[in-house]
């Protein structure tokens, strides 16, 4: 009986109402098949572009630690050199003195009177030129003790300069690379986000196609014509429930500060919380069918996707960091079904790394996510476009006090 009521939900809800969107509709168990493709090659990129960015970090992390060790061999560079720098000092200091003394000499030799004498006093023509070849070379070598002198200087102080250059450098280059490395950091967890929710899709389709499949579908018989076999009345909601009958809205719908995260996200749904919350039981809020489930996702814990329509238009409920799950894929459901148990709780469900404290997240999205026929789509991110504020529920921080 279970089962003929089932068949004759799925068929009510995928052929009984027409909403037709741009999403290219999902007919039948080999569009399922390809779509499921699709998503795999998709996480097979997804895993390609994570590796590489993985890559990336460690290639970075070994250019700081390359630049890390140049700073290290530049200040071994830098103790030798001063090292030197104060030889060269020490020189400087010598020849300052030897200078001096080769000044006085030179000054009495440049005395004109001390220089004739001086030269006039050979006793023959060759100590004559030896005498004066003498003034000559000590004058040659005052002006190198001289040049020798000032180039120390020059020289320590362009070693002193490129030193300070050169680490200046090294230390911009690390800043670079730690940049990069947090940059990267950034990208792969991002790209981590969107791979681990790329298992959760690819099970919500082998689902999906086991339940078609159980049905007795055909590969390639149109899902709608294989339903319509099973005739029943339609059954559409008027409006909605709340999940249960009290609670607090403690984080509205649209952007806000991730609680976790601390940066500008889309909150596409509500929370609920309130004292003792944890475990309590979930009712779905309308009439429909789980379409998908997902378990122990790191950001959002246990969720549920429901398939309904209200008022003849197609819609997705999810319920989101759940601590149990008591429905599965294909299961139809009443506002008198419990779906599951309010979780988000850290000790309770420690795989939740987007959770602050038990609560429950209730989303509402236009069309069917994952779903067939001409409501149907498969891309997370018009989920998430096709977000709507969840109807019947106050304002942020306002209470309810029924379902």
């Amino acid at each position: 009986m279970k089962k003929r009521y089932i068949l004759i939900m799925i068929f009510c809800l995928f052929f009984g109402f027409s909403n037709t969107t741009n999403a290219k509709a999902l007919n039948t168990i080999k569009d399922y098949r390809d779509a499921l493709a699709e998503l795999k090659a998709e996480k097979a990129a997804a895993d390609k572009k994570k590796q590489q960015t993985e890559s990336a970090i460690k290639q970075n992390q070994s250019n700081v630690k390359n630049a890390n060790d140049e700073i290290v061999n530049a200040q071994n560079k830098v103790a030798l050199l001063n090292d030197e720098i104060a030889e060269n000092k020490e020189k400087i200091k010598n020849l300052e003195s030897e200078i001096s003394e080769l000044l006085i000499l030179y000054q009495k030799l440049s005395n004109e009177n001390t220089y004739v004498k001086y030269a006039t006093g050979a006793t023959s023509m060759t100590e004559l030129i030896m005498r004066i070849d003498a003034i000559k070379q000590v004058t040659e070598y005052n002006n190198k003790k001289i040049n020798e002198a000032e180039q120390l200087v020059i020289s320590n102080t362009k070693m002193q300069k490129e030193l300070a250059k050169y680490q200046e450098n090294l230390n911009q280059k690390i800043s670079e690379y730690e940049v990069n490395i947090q940059n990267l950091g950034v990208e792969l967890k991002e790209l981590v986000d969107e791979y681990e929710d790329y298992p959760s899709q690819i099970k919500g389709y082998e689902d999906l196609i086991k339940m078609y499949k159980d049905i007795g579908c055909e590969e390639t018989e149109n899902i709608n014509s294989c339903l319509s076999r099973i005739n029943g009345s339609s059954i559409n909601n008027t409006g909605w429930l709340r999940p249960f009958s009290r609670g607090k809205i403690t984080s509205a719908w649209g952007y806000r500060i991730h609680p976790t995260q601390g940066t500008w996200k889309f909150h596409n749904g509500i929370d609920i919380s309130d004292s003792g919350i944890l475990g309590r039981k979930i009712y779905a809020t309308a009439t429909g069918i789980v379409g998908k489930i997902t378990r122990k996702a790191s950001c959002g814990g246990n969720m549920v996707y429901i398939w309904v329509y209200v008022n003849g238009k197609a819609y997705t409920t999810v319920y989101m960091h759940l601590l149990d799950v008591n429905v599965n894929v294909g299961d139809v459901v009443t506002t008198n079904t419990v779906i599951g148990t309010v979780g988000g709780s850290k000790s309770a469900t420690p795989w939740d790394r987007c959770t602050t404290g038990a609560h429950l997240h209730y989303g509402v999205s236009t069309g069917h996510y994952l779903g067939s026929g001409p409501d149907g789509y498969k891309s997370y991110a018009t989920y998430i476009s096709r977000s709507i504020n969840p109807p019947g529920f106050p304002g942020l921080g306002a209470w309810f006090y029924s379902r």
